[in-house]
């Protein structure tokens, strides 16, 4: 009997094994072990508990503690409920009961398995568990396929509202709007689409004191606690969640992550194609278009401005006609003033892959020709809008919507083909059951047809994908006829009117014309869902 060193009550429960009841629960596994130490003589008890922490892992707070105690040579007994309560990996198990126990002088009892290291080793105390591992196991794949299920039929995953959200009084599946988190939801858009990079979102939220999300949901709400500065530090990766977050827009997006297993709880983020997305389930902050907006501003990884300016209007729009670089900006500084120009990038780093010839071009003159074309363009959409849609359905539409009849009759001959080769795989079963061919036959029969089956399924995984970007890129085109609407008339070059209008611009080189001795270069602007368009 152990009086000196510490009797180590040891109580674990996990939520998934709430379908046993109230047995299991710690306030019971605690009372238990009381009982049972009080009964046998055990003196200096001292509980240790992780509630809501599963068995597979053995990274629970309580059990590092107790594991702590016990290398510091602090305990001589361990006592649990039974084999599971330690843990649900028989290995790991094993380990602890077999090798770090006895290495320390440790005791072990487990209650309800009849297990007493003192008494002994126990030859059924490895089968269970190994038992309780297959039972955690098959909880891991009941709950999987509970989730899986309620993923499928539309219903949210999440277990609480995002930022931005709060729960419905009447019925706690349902999202309704958080006017206050909501604001901040929207304006964090607005200066991201007015050109802001998530830096300097961070830095005008702080600046002007609005609490960042994990405090106001969790503290920022209690009135009677004390404002703490670091309550207004926002950081770059909540930015661009929040720009990030189909739910902003309404809609409901599942199986978004998953862990690699129930041993190992990773979480890995899933391909887009493997997530689900329900439209409109609640209430949006954010109209579609604008989320729509953010998300091509984030793909297409324009350079973001702390401070806008005239000269970076055009940072992350500029390509070079011959070798397709990026253009970048620079700035050579005079005794006066600063002369701004943009280089191309594959001369100016030298880069070998890709070589190019020097030619660059100031702010002036491409400023000069991009006005001038703008324009132009809000001419013809004020007063001869016939015209210009002509010029854009020439441009694009008729390409794209053959491209997208193209992938939609590949598509169907594709799914027609998977219909027939399961028609033809039931045939030949059905012939192999009647004696008609045997076995062999049948077997490199179905072989050909299942490999036909999964090349045919790859490829329409890929169609799916090609024509939801045919689709998206139809959108575009309605865009840029609201973005024209929106604007009205042009009267200055902004970062909000090159986000609604303009996707790239190339820049070709400057060429000397022998005869009038004056500078020519072409320059390609392309057009937001409608592309190249010029107005010369």
């Amino acid at each position: 009997m152990q009086t000196e060193k510490i009797t180590a009550l040891y109580a674990r429960f996990s939520h998934d094994e709430n379908t046993l009841g109230d047995s299991n629960s710690v306030a019971n596994q605690k009372k238990l072990l009381v009982e049972y130490a009080d009964s046998h003589g055990f003196t200096n008890c001292r509980t240790y508990a992780d509630d809501g922490y599963t068995g597979v892992n053995f990274e629970r707070p309580d059990f590092k503690r107790l594991m702590n105690d016990i290398e510091n040579g602090l305990v001589g007994t361990v006592i649990v409920k039974d084999l599971s309560r330690l843990g649900r990996n028989y290995l790991m198990v094993g380990q602890y009961t077999e090798m770090v126990f006895p290495s320390y002088g440790v005791r072990f009892i487990a209650i309800n398995d009849n297990v007493d290291s003192a008494e002994g080793s126990n030859e059924l105390m490895p089968f269970s568990n190994l038992m309780n591992e297959w039972y955690s196991r098959d909880i891991s794949k009941k709950i999987k396929a509970s989730v899986n299920q309620r993923g499928r039929s539309g219903k949210r995953l999440t277990t609480k509202p995002i930022y931005g959200y709060k729960r419905d009084p009447e019925n706690k599946d349902n999202w309704i709007i958080d006017e206050y988190a909501a604001d901040v939801v929207r304006k964090v858009f607005k200066l991201y689409l007015d050109g802001y990079g998530v830096t300097a979102i961070s830095e005008i939220l702080r600046d002007e004191k609005i609490p960042k999300p994990n405090m106001y949901l969790e503290y920022y709400k209690h009135e009677e606690n004390e404002i703490r500065e670091y309550q207004y530090e926002w950081g770059g990766t909540t930015i661009t969640s929040f720009i990030r977050r189909r739910e902003y827009c309404g809609d409901t997006v599942n199986f978004r992550t998953r862990r690699l297993s129930y041993k190992n709880k990773k979480i890995i983020i899933n391909p887009p194609e493997e997530q689900l997305i329900f439209e409109n389930t609640h209430p949006a902050i954010i109209d579609r278009e604008t989320f729509e907006k953010a998300q091509e501003i984030y793909n297409s990884r324009h350079r973001k401005h702390s401070s806008p300016d005239r000269s970076n209007v055009f940072s992350g729009y500029l390509f070079c006609l011959d070798c397709k670089a990026r253009l970048h900006i620079h700035r050579n500084k005079r005794p006066k003033k600063v002369k701004v120009s943009f280089e191309c990038t594959s001369y100016r780093k030298r880069i070998k892959h890709n070589p190019c010839f020097y030619h660059t071009i100031t702010f002036l003159e491409l400023n000069a020709y991009v006005t001038e074309q703008l324009i132009r363009l809000f001419y013809l959409a004020n007063y001869d809008m016939t015209a210009l849609k002509a010029m854009a359905d020439s441009s694009c539409s008729k390409a794209e919507t053959t491209a997208l009849k193209n992938v939609r009759e590949e598509l169907e001959s594709a799914q027609n083909r998977i219909a027939e080769i399961n028609k033809y795989i039931q045939g030949l079963f059905e012939a192999k059951v009647r004696g008609e061919i045997d076995s062999e036959l049948f077997g490199n029969l179905s072989k050909t047809y299942t490999d036909e089956k999964k090349s045919l399924n790859s490829r329409i995984a890929e169609l799916l994908t090609a024509e939801l970007h045919l689709k998206e890129e139809n959108k575009k085109v309605h865009r840029f006829y609201s973005a024209l609407a929106k604007h009205g008339d042009f009267h200055e070059l902004t970062h909000e009117l090159m986000r609604d209008l303009i996707n790239r611009i190339e820049i070709g080189a400057a060429a000397i014309n022998p005869e009038t001795k004056q500078k020519t270069r072409r320059i390609d602007i392309y057009y937001v869902g409608v592309g190249l368009l010029r107005f010369d």
